[in-house]
C-alpha cells in the first residue's frame, strides 16, 4: 500500500517520506488509513498552525531585542529659538570642514569650539535654521544637545541627576570629575556601571537625547567619554549581557553590563525614549 499522497502523519503531524510504501508512521508507529482524510486535514492544519506560531514568536523575540530609531526632531520643535551644545564627534577634522561652510564665524572660532568639546557652539538660532544646522552636525558624525529657549548654563549635578544621591560614592566622584557642560541640555534618565572595550570600569548614562559611555583604561589618569546621539543610530541591539549601538554608517559600539537586570533596565529606558 502506497501512502505517497500523505505528506503528514494524521496522528503525530510529522512529515512523512514521499514515494515510499508505508503501513506505519516511522515516528509514532501508528497505522494509517487512506480513508482517514479528516484526520489528515486536521494534522496538516495543526502543523501549519504550529509553524506559524513559531515564526511569530521568533519575530516577536527579535523585535524585543532590537530598538529602531525614529527621527522626531521636527515634532519637538515648538520654540522660536534654540541653542546647540556640541558633545562629541568621532572625526573632528570632518566636522570642522562641514561647519566652516555653514557657520558665520571664523575658521579659528570653529576649530576652537570643536577642540574644546563639550562646548556651546550655537546660541539662540532661529527654529527654521536649526534643522539645517542639525543636518550638518549629523553629516559630521557629531553628537549634540539641542536646547529650546533660555537655559541654565551652570546647573548643579543634583539638578541634572535626579538619582545622584542614590549612586555609590565612587560613581558620584567619577561623574563629578567630568565637565558640567557634558550634561547640559539633557534630561538624565538612568545610570549604570558597565564594561567598555579594555576598560573594566565604566559608566553608562542614558538621557532623552544621547547615550553617554564614560570609560577609563588602565594607563589613563582621567575618564574619557563617548557620546552617541540617537539621530546617529540605526538601532540598538540587546545580546546576552551586552548592548550594541549600530550607527547609520554601520559602525558598531558595544558595552557589557554587570547583571542581566541592569541590561534589561537600560534597554527598556532607551526603548521608552525613542
Amino acid at each position: 500500500m502506497t501512502y505517497s499522497g500523505f505528506k503528514y502523519c494524521p496522528f503525530c503531524g510529522e512529515e512523512l517520506p514521499q514515494n515510499h510504501m508505508m503501513k506505519f508512521c516511522p515516528f509514532c508507529g501508528k497505522k494509517s488509513s487512506l480513508n482517514d482524510k479528516i484526520a489528515l486535514e486536521v494534522a496538516q492544519h495543526e502543523v501549519i498552525k504550529e509553524k506559524t506560531l513559531s515564526k511569530n514568536v521568533d519575530r516577536e523575540k527579535k523585535i524585543k531585542n532590537e530598538i529602531y530609531m525614529r527621527d522626531t526632531l521636527l515634532q519637538q520643535m515648538d520654540d522660536e529659538y534654540y541653542s546647540i551644545i556640541l558633545k562629541y564627534t568621532t572625526d573632528r577634522m570632518s566636522l570642522i570642514k562641514v561647519l566652516e561652510k555653514i557657520l558665520v564665524r571664523s575658521a579659528f572660532a570653529v576649530r576652537l569650539a570643536v577642540d574644546n568639546m563639550p562646548s556651546l557652539i550655537i546660541y539662540k538660532a532661529k527654529r527654521e535654521d536649526i534643522v539645517n544646522l542639525h543636518t550638518a552636525f549629523v553629516q559630521g558624525q557629531a553628537s549634540v544637545s539641542i536646547i529650546p529657549g533660555e537655559f541654565n548654563n551652570n546647573p548643579s549635578l543634583k539638578e541634572l541627576f535626579p538619582m545622584f544621591g542614590k549612586l555609590n560614592l565612587q560613581m558620584r566622584k567619577d561623574i563629578e570629575s567630568l565637565p558640567m557642560k557634558l550634561w547640559i541640555g539633557d534630561q538624565i534618565i538612568n545610570v549604570f556601571p558597565i564594561k567598555y572595550g579594555e576598560s573594566k570600569k565604566g559608566i553608562l548614562v542614558i538621557t532623552n537625547k544621547n547615550i553617554y559611555i564614560i570609560y577609563k583604561y588602565a594607563v589613563m589618569t582621567e575618564f574619557r567619554w563617548l557620546v552617541i546621539s540617537y539621530t546617529l543610530l540605526l538601532k540598538v541591539v540587546k545580546d546576552n549581557k551586552s548592548l550594541e549601538f549600530i550607527y547609520k554608517n554601520n559602525k558598531v559600539e558595544r558595552i557589557e553590563f554587570i547583571t542581566n537586570r541592569e541590561l534589561v533596565e537600560a534597554f527598556e529606558a532607551i526603548e521608552h525614549v525613542v
